[in-house]
């Protein structure tokens, strides 16, 4: 069948980006590389036909069955593991005991594990990690049936293979499981893992290996959580049908990665145009920079730089990446793109400065001075209103005057100069006051602590 496929297309057979998927999936073992590369077409023949052997699947060639074995989740892509390597969950409970429905989850395997390998560099170089969950309500129900289908079509798809995880908590499923492995080539035993337990304890046991909890597609029940998967198909979808999608001729060091839509993982950080989010990218910045607050905050300008040189690696080091929202919708799904290492600094400055300033707030609003009477004078300084009265424009023109010279002190010439400005509106026979919590009219004194902070 290759030499059937070089007749119908010898540019797709010869191909560099084509042929070096698989040098890397061996190590650039070339002998090897061959064998595969055959393994490879004799697999997409029995899937796809002879018509698809120089033509890239996409959702167009698969059929009604094919697309919902694919929207079941059966497998899915979730995010990286510590080492930066893609981690790819097989549920075989999703997978009903026929031939037709074993036919459509070898299509669909090899559909998103070649989209993924021709989508990234990165992945081919790296390797793979595989994990095979068979716990609860998606324990396999196949009772072992294409268990060598698969197999088979593992060994012939173009994947470096890192690491091979089987979670389970039938025992009788870990003992056959662990006879099976003991025959296996020395070389693949070493990377395979076996892990029985309850979904805690797999967890616990693959977080060991680099494989975050949050990164498994499942709700703290066990349930399957389908959210990310089904986004993924749809970007698929979007991308096959504008034809967006990369050949092996065109080149995959060559593709551009604003060619085709970016799908967040589990540990990215969405910048969102200042809307909360609790994706756990961001959860994870935010305890980075609370953890670093008082360091950055005391810090030389030289210390805060390396301070967020060391949060920006950390991100990365977690397989997470920087993005924001490019500002265009299609459909339902938000696009996506990677925000320029420059920026990135920025932006994780600006979450040191935004946390600075929730604790400035709340210290403020947890700090009540004595009331006043009457009604505020013109020289005093308003916090909390829109409205400004000559006091508070007094104020702000002294902050503008003193700005650059403020930017250019140490911490503690900064706080002489915020002294400085109090002490000139108070020279005017001005005070500093906020509304009263209680909504009465009144009117309390800010206490000298808590507008310096302000300032």
């Amino acid at each position: 069948l290759y030499e059937v496929a070089e007749s119908m297309d010898p540019s797709y057979v010869n191909a560099r980006a084509f042929r070096i998927m698989f040098l890397r999936a061996n190590e650039y073992d070339s002998k090897a590389s061959a064998e595969q590369m055959i393994k490879f077409f004799d697999l997409k023949h029995q899937l796809f036909g002879v018509d698809k052997l120089v033509k890239d699947i996409t959702m167009q060639d698969l059929d009604e069955d094919d697309i919902a074995c694919l929207k079941t989740g059966h497998i899915q892509l979730a995010g990286r593991d510590r080492s930066g390597r893609k981690i790819f969950v097989v549920f075989g409970g999703l997978v009903e005991e026929s031939s037709k429905t074993l036919q459509s989850s070898l299509r669909v395997i090899y559909f998103v594990v070649m989209r993924a390998l021709q989508q990234s560099v990165e992945t081919q170089i790296r390797g793979t990690v595989s994990v095979w969950y068979t716990l609860g309500d998606l324990r396999s129900k196949t009772n072992g049936k294409g268990w060598f289908e698969n197999f088979m079509a593992g060994r012939a798809l173009p994947q470096k293979k890192a690491a091979i995880h089987l979670c389970m908590d039938d025992m009788r499923q870990f003992v056959l499981t662990n006879l099976m492995v003991k025959v296996m080539k020395s070389k693949l035993r070493a990377r395979l893992r076996q892990h029985f337990g309850s979904l805690t304890e797999c967890r616990y046991q693959l977080s060991t290996y680099g494989i975050l909890p949050q990164s498994l597609p499942l709700n703290d029940d066990g349930g399957l959580n389908l959210d990310r998967h089904l986004q993924w198909v749809h970007c698929c979808a979007m991308e096959d049908t504008f034809g967006c999608s990369i050949s092996p001729t065109e080149g995959l060091l060559d593709s551009s990665p604003s060619a085709r839509p970016i799908i967040p993982q589990q540990m990215d950080v969405l910048f969102t145009g200042g809307k909360s989010t609790s994706h756990e990218g961001n959860k994870s910045l935010h305890l980075l920079v609370q953890g670093y607050s008082v360091l950055y905050d005391s810090g030389t300008d030289e210390t805060k730089r390396q301070v967020v040189s060391t949060i920006v690696d950390e991100i990365h080091r977690r397989g997470g990446r920087f993005l924001k929202n490019q500002g265009e919708r299609s459909s339902e799904v938000v696009c996506w793109k990677e925000v320029p290492s420059g920026e990135v600094r920025q932006k994780v400055m600006q979450t040191f400065r935004n946390r600075r300033r929730q604790l400035s707030r709340q210290k403020v609003s947890s700090t009540k001075g004595p009331l006043i009477e009457g009604e505020p004078l013109p020289n005093d300084v308003i916090f909390g209103r829109a409205q400004r009265t000559p006091g508070s424009e007094l104020l702000h023109r002294l902050i503008k005057e003193h700005f650059e010279e403020y930017e250019s002190l140490g911490r503690g010439m900064k706080m002489r100069l915020v002294g400085c400005i109090m002490q000139t509106i108070t020279d005017q026979g001005g005070r500093f006051l906020q509304p009263s919590a209680s909504e009465d009219g009144r009117w309390l004194e800010v206490p000298k602590d808590n507008v310096r902070e302000r300032i």
